[in-house]
């Protein structure tokens, strides 16, 4: 008898472990999992221009990532200096604005978590020594403040 409950409450627990969640906050999750991404990209598409030191690059992918951080509704001081980076043709003013869109995108990233693994990687020699961190999708060094005069200066900090 004894086993026999035993074994009744364990297969009830699995089952309630195993059964699909359908409440609104899990969708909601999982929709933002779904869209984030596209988010990152654009993100990415804009470090990269910024890589290749492309000012008219840099200005397009801030307009599109300008749209998916509207559409994942953060910050609006992030959506702003993207903004700024999409008004600008002056590659130094880009990525002074980037740096700050990536501070605060770290920030939001933190806080609201993130399906992907996404890398944090710094350059202590960007901005007179002040340093600069940016976000990629891979280990490998890429650095936007510099371009090819530094190309793989820099390091991973942490990963999100």
């Amino acid at each position: 008898m004894k086993t026999m409950m035993t074994t009744l409450l364990l297969s009830a627990f699995l089952l309630a472990c195993a059964s699909p969640k359908n409440n609104e906050a899990d969708r909601a999750v999982t929709a933002s999992e779904q869209t984030q991404p596209d988010l990152i990209s654009d993100y990415v598409a804009l470090k990269d221009a910024l890589v290749q030191s492309n000012a008219d690059l840099a200005k397009a992918a801030a307009k599109t990532l300008s749209v998916s951080l509207k559409d994942q509704k953060m910050n609006s001081e992030i959506i702003d200096m993207t903004n700024q980076i999409a008004a600008s043709g002056d590659l130094s003013a880009q990525r002074k604005a980037f740096k700050e869109v990536t501070s605060k995108l770290i920030a939001e990233l933190k806080a609201k978590g993130t399906s992907q693994g996404i890398f944090v990687q710094f350059c202590p020699m960007a901005f007179g020594g002040e340093g600069g961190s940016w976000l990629s999708l891979s280990e490998e060094i890429r650095n936007p403040y510099y371009g090819d005069m530094m190309l793989k200066c820099g390091r991973v900090t942490e990963k999100l």
